[in-house]
């Protein structure tokens, strides 16, 4: 019998640390790093042509004229590349963008890089409308939300919305922004008005020389949003139809969702509208229309008060209540699908137009010139849109001091 030889002592346990070997990496290519940008550029027209949410690994390689695998060496999935997208193209330009102009709409100082955006004509960057496009869908995008969120949050607190912060001064910051935000987002809907400087001016001026508030909020009756067309199917649908786009947006709401919400069956959603669009378009037409005339009511109940302003106030109160959150959410994805969408683009139209249109008739001549009154009504939609968008970002914003923004507002109205 052999005897067995025994382990070698250099064998028989293994290192106490593993050993180090160089890690020799393969550089790459300058095709491969010449890809990156082909991708990304790629990427950044898609989205800004069809929107984020259009954004797929196999889309963006037939746009970019590369094999899908090109892509999924790169990203895991869709989303991956969103948010890749973000980070690398869009995170930088959209913040130094607003850094400029919120710090001049604090300043009271000339918004040059805001009012040259909106010159007739104007085109806004990709970035900055995939950035305001990106916080809107952050909200209900888990894979968006992990990326766009932290940041937001950063540049928030960066801002001072903090908690040592006064609140005047956060509602300074939050209705700053608010109308930065909500006129980009006017924009998305192609409403043009050739003096957006007077509002810009005006509001700027009054985040500028707001003092903490010395009088009682006013007392509001809101309504509580319901459809009110003479077809209870209609009415139905209607709020269906909102409250699905508010959750997962305008392009992914399906008629078999909504009629599950609804309780009726497709076959009665067909027998009322002959396509999904219809439905979508009529239920954004109906709430958006009694949206601006809940505004409109409280302008007039101000004016018989001689308290014009008292619209603004209103739209601020509400923009806190809880019940009108998912409206809100409603709202924003509305004016996003207006950016790709050229129905809803007109429906966003009329409902403005007939609020303006409103407006002239409802006030007295000589009250304001319509270009001043033009200016409150197109400033409010404006302000009501962004400041509600950063009220749903930040949970600072919620106590600001946006009485002392009015009284503020109401100074600068009452001295034209």
């Amino acid at each position: 019998m052999t005897d067995k030889k025994p382990t070698p002592e250099r064998l028989s346990t293994p290192p106490a640390t593993p050993i180090s070997r160089p890690v020799v990496s393969r550089a790459r290519s300058q095709r491969s790093i010449a890809n990156d940008t082909l991708i990304l550029n790629a990427a950044l027209q898609v989205a800004n042509q069809s929107g984020l949410e259009a954004l797929s690994l196999s889309v963006v390689a037939a746009h970019a004229g590369l094999t899908t695998g090109a892509l999924y060496s790169r990203y895991e999935d869709n989303d991956d590349l969103q948010a890749s997208l973000y980070l690398d193209r869009i995170e930088r330009p959209f913040f130094e963008f607003l850094d400029a102009t919120l710090h001049t709409f604090l300043t009271g100082e000339d918004n040059t890089a805001l009012n040259n955006l909106l010159e007739p004509g104007s085109v806004i960057p990709p970035e900055i409308i995939l950035g305001l496009e990106a916080l809107i869908i952050s909200h209900r995008n888990g894979a968006l939300e992990e990326v766009v969120t932290p940041i937001m949050n950063q540049w928030l607190t960066r801002w001072g919305l903090v908690s040592k912060s006064t609140d005047i001064d956060i509602a300074r910051v939050t209705v700053a922004l608010g109308t930065i935000l909500g006129i980009l987002l006017h924009k998305f809907a192609e409403i043009e008005f050739v003096n957006w400087q007077l509002p810009i001016f005006g509001l700027s001026r009054a985040v500028h020389d707001a003092k903490p508030s010395t009088t009682p909020l006013p007392e509001f009756d809101f309504i509580d949003f319901q459809a009110t067309s003479d077809n209870e199917i209609r009415n139905v649908l209607a709020m269906a139809a909102a409250e699905i786009i508010g959750k997962i947006g305008y392009s992914s709401a399906t008629v078999s969702r909504i009629a599950r919400r609804s309780n009726l069956s497709t076959g009665t959603i067909y027998n009322t509208y002959e396509s999904k669009e219809d439905l979508l378009v009529d239920a954004l037409s109906m709430l958006l229309h009694l949206n601006r005339q809940e505004t409109l009511d409280h302008e007039t109940q101000g004016l018989k008060s001689n308290k014009l302003v008292d619209g603004f106030t209103a739209q601020f109160t509400a923009g806190l209540l809880a019940s009108r959150h998912k409206w809100q959410r409603f709202r924003h994805e509305a004016f996003l699908a207006a950016r790709i969408n050229p129905r809803v683009r007109g429906v966003i139209a009329q409902v403005h137009a007939t609020e303006i249109a409103t407006a002239r008739k409802t006030f007295p001549g000589g009250k304001f010139p319509l270009e001043i009154l033009d200016g409150i009504v197109l400033g409010g939609q404006a302000v009501s849109l962004g400041y509600t968008l950063i009220l749903d970002s930040c949970e600072q914003s919620r106590r600001g001091d946006y009485l002392g923004i009015t009284e503020a507002i109401a100074d600068i109205a009452n001295s034209f």
